[in-house]
């Protein structure tokens, strides 16, 4: 049991690291070696279907105990089962139920979506005649009588729209309304860091206290109307921009420092890579590193 849970893994994470390694560095001279690079990114995406599904199975199973047990905090693990629930069913509903179990014909009505999918419209089928690569192209006629082309991926019978919709509703009005209200909150704790590291205790701060009010009066209007004042500053003023400044700072003084932090972030990334692979780290295994 231990071969299993342990070593099995080791031996697996080592060759599958090893393997990857000589893919991506191997040439022309080892066609069956450079293929796998390709081919091993299929078999994670299939492991990760997997994972996805199990993730999915703990999550119901946490949140269900939370329930049954009336932890603190319950009542969120209840909107959360419940809206996981919903939107599982309704986007296996939408994705996977066959929309037509025929082709379609003159003079039947479906529901056009339009292309963004937030508004839709009742339509009659005018004309069907097939297209390139066997697809349909559909002609339909709106309330008013006016005819147009349709997507056929976007007509839908009366018992699909309802399910679009309804999953269209929580996605749309719900999750991503939601989603832009915790961002929106975000930009308060982003002020309130700024605050607290524009305090010029140092050399350093004033110089990041300088470049980050170049760069924030570069990308507003307030920029430009400061220029232009400047301007007005016999001999140097002419040569003082502040959108070409805050151009300077991006390009090289803050591109240079980004290129080192993610030289140094590589660097961690091959290490922890290392020790994965050696065996040194085993925290994914479930045990201590």
């Amino acid at each position: 049991m231990l071969f299993v849970k342990r070593t099995l893994p080791l031996i697996i994470t080592f060759c599958t690291g090893i393997i990857m390694i000589l893919a991506f560095f191997s040439g022309p001279a080892f066609p069956g070696i450079k293929s796998l690079e390709d081919t091993f990114p299929k078999w994670i995406q299939i492991i990760m279907s997997f994972t996805m599904v199990l993730g999915a199975i703990s999550l119901l199973n946490i949140n269900l105990s939370k329930i049954s047990r009336k932890a603190d905090g319950y009542g969120y693990s209840m909107a959360l089962v419940i809206g996981f629930l919903t939107m599982s069913a309704l986007g296996f509903l939408s994705g996977s139920w066959p929309m037509f179990d025929k082709p379609v014909a003159t003079g039947e009505t479906y529901w056009l979506f339009s292309d963004n999918n937030m508004s839709s419209q009742f339509v009659t089928i005018a004309e069907v005649k097939d297209g390139k690569d066997g697809v349909q192209e559909i002609m339909v006629t709106d309330a008013a009588g006016k005819k147009f082309k349709a997507n056929y991926g976007k007509l839908k019978g009366s018992l699909m729209a309802w399910i679009f919709c309804a999953q269209q509703v929580l996605f749309v009005g719900v999750f991503k309304n939601a989603q832009a209200t915790m961002f929106s909150l975000l930009a308060f704790f982003v002020a309130s860091a700024s605050f607290r590291a524009f305090r010029i205790k140092s050399k350093e701060a004033g110089l990041l206290m300088g470049a980050a009010v170049i760069v924030m009066l570069g990308n507003v209007p307030i920029g430009n109307m400061i220029t232009s004042y400047l301007n007005l500053i016999p001999g140097i003023g002419k040569y003082i921009d502040i959108a070409s400044i805050k151009e300077w700072i991006i390009s090289y003084p803050s591109s240079a420092a980004q290129s080192a932090i993610l030289i140094g972030a590589m660097l961690g990334y091959i290490s922890a890579s290392m020790k994965i692979i050696l065996g040194v780290e085993r925290s994914h295994l479930g045990g201590e590193g």
